[in-house]
């Protein structure tokens, strides 16, 4: 894809976090350096291509909720990372937060950007209360105990033995975020629940095939290259991909699921509109880290 277009809206991210949270004290210092550290920012990435379909949004918007669902994954790496979950030490490059400072701040770190990813977009100028209101309750069923937790709580579970369902989990875990996120330009808006209907479909799909990527490229790479902790799954006994259909049957998979949102957005919409959602989908599953 294009690595000018992710740049671009990571540029225009992390600004609008930057300008969102002055360095005041412990707990701004600490999100601070969560939320500013090198990313990918596929996520907001997503809203910004998928918002190229509805031209009724303003750029200022987009950028709103980009900050907001980037904030939200933020927060959830850090509840992530703590020892009571996956005990990771490393994130993007540099130390988890509950490394950097302690356990305590990390889990107050994350409950503030958790807090502040919502306040975005209740306060935006640039959104209708009808837009306010369909993002709040989108972004709160995809990251509460209907999905994100839901799939944390199914992780956690199959290390015990206890849940099977490896789809499952990173459909919840990982798959409902982006499914919002490629949503999110959309909701609120009578004209277009077609499109929404679409992208919601695309966005599950590409969701999995995101998540399927992340453990081959785990389970193939190391800690240096990915920015994160290296085999955490296995060392965690982790249900993935890899460890239940193998390396090569998971990549297969992972673009069948990104070739089959290829066929869906050229079927659905107007070529000049999607270039940036298509070379997103193909990027989440070509991506080296």
């Amino acid at each position: 894809m294009s690595a000018s277009f992710l740049s671009e809206c990571k540029e225009k991210v992390l600004n609008r976090i930057d300008e969102l949270i002055p360095d005041k004290n412990k707990i701004t210092t600490s999100m601070r350096f969560s939320a500013l550290a090198d990313s990918k920012c596929i996520r907001a990435g997503l809203i910004f291509a998928s918002g190229n379909l509805n031209k009724q949004i303003s750029h200022s918007a987009l950028t709103d909720m980009a900050a907001s669902i980037e904030l939200m994954h933020t927060y959830s790496l850090i509840h992530d990372d703590l020892p009571a979950m996956d005990n990771d030490d490393i994130r993007r490059g540099q130390a988890s937060n509950h490394i950097k400072f302690n356990e305590a701040t990390a889990i107050l770190t994350g409950d503030a950007l958790h807090a502040l990813a919502y306040e975005i977009i209740a306060s935006s100028s640039d959104l209708t209360d009808t837009q306010k209101i369909e993002s709040i309750k989108a972004l709160t069923s995809a990251c509460g105990h209907k999905g994100m937790i839901l799939g944390q709580q199914y992780d956690l579970d199959a290390e015990n033995n206890e849940y099977d369902d490896i789809q499952k989990i990173h459909e919840l875990k990982t798959g409902k975020l982006i499914q919002v996120a490629i949503s999110l330009p959309h909701l609120g808006d009578d004209k277009q629940k077609a499109k929404l209907i679409t992208l919601h479909d695309i966005g599950r799909d590409l969701g999995l095939a995101f998540q399927i990527m992340d453990d081959v490229l785990e389970a193939s790479s190391d800690s240096t290259t990915l920015g994160k902790s290296n085999r955490s799954d296995i060392k965690n006994q982790k249900l993935t991909y890899v460890t239940v259909f193998g390396e090569e049957a998971s990549v297969e998979r992972a673009h069948t699921l990104s070739n089959n949102c290829i066929s869906k957005l050229n079927d659905s919409f107007v070529s000049e509109e999607i270039k940036d959602l298509l070379s997103l989908a193909k990027f989440m599953v070509e991506r080296k880290k």
